[in-house]
């Protein structure tokens, strides 16, 4: 099991504010929520996760992320890209598990949907920005 939330590590996000508030929420910050992850052999299993994202160029944000279950507790970071507004892409590699694979976040407003994908499995967490 706890390769399971090695795999949700990697960052996270939904919501429907009016556009103008939307357009000014970035990625920059710290945001935390929930969602599940499901692996290949596996039943699904509720993760909780918090995100902390620095902006390192213009497109390039780095995210360091802290999530739980039942079953373990794991700390993992890398970066991810924009790739048009509101949307990021990236890759993971998760070392201590050998867990890799797809990353995809999407704002909306205060909130955001983190969409993993792999071999071994996937996964999506909705996140709310803290302020």
């Amino acid at each position: 099991m706890r390769f399971i939330v090695a795999f949700m590590l990697t960052a996270a996000f939904y919501a429907l504010p009016n556009a103008s508030y939307a357009q000014s929420i970035t990625l920059e910050g710290v945001w935390s929520g929930s969602g599940y992850i499901t692996p290949k052999s596996g039943e699904r299993e509720k993760v909780h996760c918090r995100i902390s994202y620095d902006k390192e160029t213009s497109k390039v944000y780095r995210a360091v992320a802290t999530c739980a279950s039942t079953a373990a507790k794991i700390t993992q970071s890398g970066s991810i890209l924009k790739v048009r507004a509101n949307r990021y892409v990236g890759d993971f590699y998760n070392s201590e598990y050998d867990v890799s694979g797809r990353i995809r976040v999407i704002i909306k407003g205060t909130r955001q949907t983190v969409t993993l994908t792999s071999d071994s499995g996937s996964g999506s967490i909705k996140l709310r920005k803290m302020r």
